[in-house]
């Protein structure tokens, strides 16, 4: 396949994927690891599972696979939940629900740019790069105070046949 053409199916599908695994509140299955979380979702050729682990501090990793091959991965890490503003950790959780279930289609990783409800405010800033290698930063802010806070990074991952060529993942 063209490499355009995967890269923006890769994009669709993680949009599709974000709107129907931990934004939506669905898709939890049994973990890789003990003590984590696990969402999955799947649809023809391609499959995420998103792990994570904790509560206010919750780090975790997204996968996806291109016939049965991972292809792609993404990390999210930082501070999560402001100490400060513990008490209202369930609210804040919700509300990034509601952006992430935003997510652009050009910026498929996270939520949008910006995104608001009432005191409440979303912001993502992509720090470099695009869905094939790229770092990132979002927020949350309520009556503009930081509420949580985390770092995104991730991209494509290209393997190697038995001569140690690559093999890029929109050729599999």
């Amino acid at each position: 396949m063209e490499k355009q053409k995967w890269l923006e199916e890769l994009a669709e599908f993680i949009v599709e994927a974000n709107t129907k695994g931990w934004a939506a509140g669905d898709s939890e299955v049994e973990p890789i690891f003990s003590g984590m979380k696990s969402i999955y979702y799947k649809r023809d050729n391609w499959e995420l599972r998103d792990n994570y682990f904790g509560y206010f501090r919750a780090p975790g990793f997204t996968v996806v696979s291109y016939k049965q091959k991972p292809v792609w991965s993404m990390a999210y890490f930082g501070p999560g939940q402001t100490p400060e503003q513990e008490s209202i950790v369930k609210p804040t959780f919700n509300f990034l629900r509601n952006a992430l279930m935003k997510v652009p289609l050009e910026m498929p990783f996270r939520g949008p740019s910006e995104y608001s409800e009432e005191d409440w405010v979303y912001k993502f800033k992509l720090l470099r790069g695009n869905i094939t290698d790229f770092l990132g930063e979002e927020e949350v802010l309520k009556n503009g105070v930081l509420t949580f806070a985390q770092t995104i990074g991730g991209g494509i991952g290209i393997g190697k046949n038995d001569k140690r060529e690559p093999i890029h993942p929109w050729n599999l």
